[in-house]
């Protein structure tokens, strides 16, 4: 949302609140001078109705005024002495399909990346070829991964969950 947008949104949620609190305080004669003739059918918890409604809108206003417009988990931040450098979670996904498409024994993955004050999430789910040591070629996969992203993005990685979805049986079968 754009600047002048959410500043309106939170004038206008500020000018509810006022409102809200003038209509309580008339409610209750809070208000010194002339007494405000209210009409009969506008009583006590009219009043109060409507306060309560102006201070919800006023919040639902007020907190998409103030909301943070910053994406989240779109770009991965690493400082150096010259400047910032984002390196989008796309490229870092990207880097770890390559890590992957050079492991022997996997067919299909799907990889998603996100990034915690910790560090590189990478959770990988993958389809493997039959009589392949799940053991060996997870740990040979995470230790590849995790090298081969902190070396390029200098990024530290926290952790690499791998899923193994299903072995792939339809090559073995076809050979016999």
């Amino acid at each position: 949302m754009k600047t002048v947008a959410r500043i309106i949104l939170v004038f206008i949620g500020l000018l509810f609140i006022g409102a809200a609190l003038f209509l309580l305080a008339v409610n209750y004669n809070l208000i010194p001078g002339p007494a405000f003739n209210i009409p009969d059918w506008a009583g006590e918890t009219v009043l109060l109705a409507s306060g309560a409604a102006l201070l919800l809108i006023a919040l639902f206003l007020l907190s998409f005024g103030l909301r943070s417009t910053k994406k989240v988990g779109n770009a991965v931040l690493k400082g150096s002495e010259y400047g910032e450098v984002l390196i989008s979670i796309t490229a870092v996904e990207n880097m770890v399909l390559r890590v992957i498409q050079q492991t022997k024994g996997i067919k299909d993955v799907s990889r998603k990346v996100s990034f915690t004050p910790d560090g590189l999430v990478i959770k990988i789910h993958i389809r493997v070829m039959p009589d392949v040591t799940l053991p060996g070629l997870v740990n040979e996969l995470q230790s590849k991964t995790k090298e081969y992203l902190e070396e390029i993005t200098g990024v530290t990685v926290n952790e690499v969950k791998v899923v193994v979805d299903n072995i792939i049986l339809d090559q073995a079968v076809s050979k016999q």
